[in-house]
């Protein structure tokens, strides 16, 4: 009776435990944009404020050199591009509907600001392309309801 007992708790536990790491997979699935705002909403608003600050540069009003921006450019981009929250995202083909890999696009776009920053601090005049670095942060900032930039660096400005 005793073995019975504990055979009948241990499946009820195993079943609980189930039921939690299923509702912990669904919700990811449907609070997907919520959570990425929630974890990188500050870095990118971050990542606007060092593009301003270059695209102000680019145009001698900041004194802040280059070099600095990219240094605080590549600290961000490490963050929003954490490679085991990487992982987890690509976890989301699993959802039901489709979810926009927000993290990614976002790391994609951060890495595309460092590259466009290591090119002025070695010309004055970089050659990058402006129009699809503007595309790549675009497409980053509306998921996560921040509202375009228009600068020097995107050649919006």
């Amino acid at each position: 009776m005793m073995r019975r007992n504990a055979a009948e708790s241990l499946f009820i536990s195993a079943a609980c435990i189930i039921s939690f790491i299923h509702d912990a997979n669904a919700q990811s699935c449907r609070n997907f944009v919520a959570e990425a705002r929630a974890a990188i909403g500050s870095h990118v608003t971050a990542l606007q404020r060092i593009e301003h600050e270059a695209s102000d540069r680019a145009k001698g009003l900041d004194s802040r050199p280059f070099e600095f921006l990219l240094g605080e450019a590549r600290k961000t981009t490490a963050i929003v591009a954490d490679p085991a929250a990487l992982k987890r995202e690509e976890g989301l083909e699993r959802c039901r509907n489709w979810t926009q890999p927000i993290r990614k696009m976002c790391a994609t776009a951060a890495q595309m600001l460092v590259d466009a920053l290591e090119k002025h601090v070695a010309n004055a005049k970089p050659d990058y392309d402006k129009a699809q670095y503007a595309a790549a942060m675009e497409a980053c900032e509306k998921p996560m309801g921040v509202k375009s930039l228009k600068s020097a660096i995107r050649g919006t400005e």
